[in-house]
């Protein structure tokens, strides 16, 4: 037959209730093989660890290049996880064959997922970045998450000893520049006083008076700079002092002050309100540095006042560990004042010594020194690019000493907030899932059996309809099928015969179904995931 017969649910479900021994083992022979697999899939345990990105290292870029880019790059390198593959011999434990080597590194670059946070305000650069990998040993786990962080952590070192370079080589051109503004300095303060003379030709000073004039003009910027710094000294001394105090009655952290998110914005807050002091000793309030400062403090107490709301807690309850990090914030900055009026000090002194070695009067006895004007302008014009150039290096060797330790404060560039950590509480696979996934493909597999042991006899006459539809003819009456007590038992044999045959045939299915199974790997990739 060509076509086949129109049929309705009924019919169809006549069948499926006919086909019920076959749907039942084969769906069973597919659902015991697919929770042995599932059983024998692994569990998995993640580890994570949570990175700062200091945001003063973002905004001025001290030394060359990208580093986060750089390292990210370099983190996920075959060189790098070829060493970390063969170092803790992964995926060799797993189910199956051994994978190859580069197969494996492919999927641990796969399986190590970096998350990068960018920050919500201008200017735009990384926040955070959090590393987490999942094992099927947490050991493991901790210890491949523990290797790439170290990497941040050597890159921090690196970026010490290249700022401890650099601030050699800055000091070294600030001498040159100081030098060579000192050869200067003479003949364009001579050349000020004889523009501000007009035309009184005696009235030119000589050459010494002007070094003094200008010795004299550094050692009271010294001495102010020097007055202006013991007074910031004792003042954060002070409040040094009531910072301990309340170090020392506030209450322990609560689960708040635990978390990732607070942390990240406690040390940034810190971060900014330290940045925004130092600003403060040199620049007025209209400096768009100290404006985007103190805007991004205001953003970032919205958000810590956010998280508190919404956690429900006390804020005084969680005071603890932001006081405390307040208080080594603030140790930090008094030692860096420290160290610069130390330097202050030596610089006066050594100013203050050339002063008084300067005779009383001209050695040569010149009573000035005859430069042409357009010479003159020459040299003012020199002066003042060298005093640029002089400016923009001290700026950078504070920036340099900040970054290398040496002006008492330690600043990282990428600072471990949540070290790794071993969790022996596994995160996958969801084994529920697997199981109510592997029920709906084992029924699949019995009903796709059972439609194709039936599909031949939808072809054939099996009854009155089949004749009606396929004959056109009526049907007038059915002769039932009539069998002998012998019959009915044989048949009875036959039936249990053929039960226990296919019951064996799905039995002796489970191992193929498992082996069919652990090649594909389609429940170990779901479980992975």
């Amino acid at each position: 037959m060509v076509s086949l017969r129109p049929r309705g649910v009924f019919e169809y479900l006549e069948i499926l209730w006919r086909k019920k021994l076959l749907i039942f083992l084969v769906s069973a022979s597919a659902l015991i093989s697919i929770l042995l697999v599932i059983r024998r899939i692994p569990n998995l345990y993640e580890s994570r660890s949570l990175i700062v990105i200091s945001g003063q290292a973002n905004d001025d870029q001290l030394l060359p290049g990208t580093p986060l880019a750089a390292l990210t790059q370099k983190l996920t390198s075959q060189e790098n996880l070829e060493s970390i593959f063969r170092r803790y011999a992964l995926y060799y434990k797993a189910p199956g064959p051994a994978v190859e080597p580069d197969v494996a590194v492919a999927r641990l670059r796969k399986e190590i997922i970096l998350d990068i946070k960018m920050r919500n305000y201008y200017p735009d650069a990384p926040e955070s970045l959090t590393i987490s990998y999942r094992y099927t040993d947490p050991t493991i786990a901790q210890s491949v998450v523990a290797d790439l962080v170290s990497m941040f952590e050597k890159a921090n070192v690196t970026m010490r000893e290249r700022a401890s370079t650099e601030l050699e080589r800055f000091s070294a051109k600030i001498t040159e520049v100081e030098n060579q503004m000192q050869a200067l300095a003479p003949q364009r303060e001579l050349a000020q006083l004889r523009a501000g003379a007009s035309g009184s030709p005696g009235a030119a000073p000589s050459a010494v008076q002007t070094q003094r004039l200008t010795d004299s003009n550094l050692v009271d910027s010294l001495s102010d700079k020097e007055f202006m710094l013991e007074r910031q000294i004792d003042e954060q001394k002070r409040l040094i002092t009531e910072q301990e105090k309340l170090v020392k009655s506030a209450a322990p952290a609560s689960a708040l002050a635990s978390s990732s998110a607070y942390g990240v914005l406690l040390a940034k807050r810190a971060e900014v309100e330290g940045q925004i002091k130092d600003l403060s000793a040199y620049a007025t309030e209209k400096n768009p540095k100290l404006i985007q400062a103190r805007t991004q403090l205001a953003e970032i107490n919205r958000e810590i006042t956010r998280l508190e709301s919404a956690s429900g807690t006390n804020p005084n309850a969680i005071a603890a560990a932001p006081e405390a990090r307040e208080l080594r914030t603030m140790q930090r900055d008094l030692l860096r004042l420290q160290t610069e009026l130390e330097v202050t000090r030596r610089d006066l002194n050594r100013k203050t010594e050339r002063l008084n070695t300067l005779p009383s009067a001209d050695a040569t006895g010149s009573a000035g020194v005859n430069v042409s004007p357009s010479r003159l302008t020459e040299l003012k014009a020199e002066y003042d690019r060298l005093l640029a150039r002089y400016n923009w290096l001290r700026d950078k060797q504070d920036s340099m000493q900040k970054m290398s330790g040496a002006a008492g404060q330690n600043l990282t560039m990428f600072q471990v907030i949540d070290a790794p950590h071993a969790t022996h509480t596994p995160v996958g696979p969801n084994r529920n899932l697997l199981r109510l996934l592997g029920l709906g493909v084992s029924l699949g597999l019995g009903l796709l059996a059972a439609a194709a042991r039936e599909f031949p006899r939808l072809l054939l006459i099996n009854n009155d309809r089949d004749v009606e539809y396929y004959l056109g003819t009526p049907v007038l009456a059915v002769v039932p099928e009539t069998l002998t007590p012998f019959e009915r038992s044989r048949r009875r044999r036959l039936w249990l015969l053929r039960a226990v045959m296919m019951t064996l045939l799905a039995a002796m299915m489970v191992p193929v179904f498992v082996i069919a199974l652990d090649r594909m790997q389609i429940f170990q990739i779901l479980g992975s995931r």
